[in-house]
């Protein structure tokens, strides 16, 4: 399986969290099959939000929602 990851972003009430204003307004910037594409778009969307504190970007890896088990944090059972 790819290891997925969507970018997107918006405007947040508090810019240390991730509580968007509104999700009509999301800016979906897109999915992407490895990290490093993903970051490359998230870092050029933040970058032209960079002077407006209220403008998140952020990268989730979906891949990780898809399979937890897979992400290295389980334990074996005995």
């Amino acid at each position: 399986m790819s290891k997925l990851h969507l970018v997107f972003g918006g405007r947040v009430k508090d810019p240390r969290g991730l509580d968007f204003v509104d999700l009509n307004g999301i800016d979906f910037v897109g999915l992407f099959d490895n990290y490093a594409e993903a970051e490359e778009a998230w870092r050029g969307r933040a970058q032209r939000t960079v002077d407006d504190a209220e403008m998140k970007y952020v990268v989730v890896h979906l891949h990780r929602l898809l399979e937890p088990e897979s992400d290295g944090s389980t334990a074996s059972a005995a």
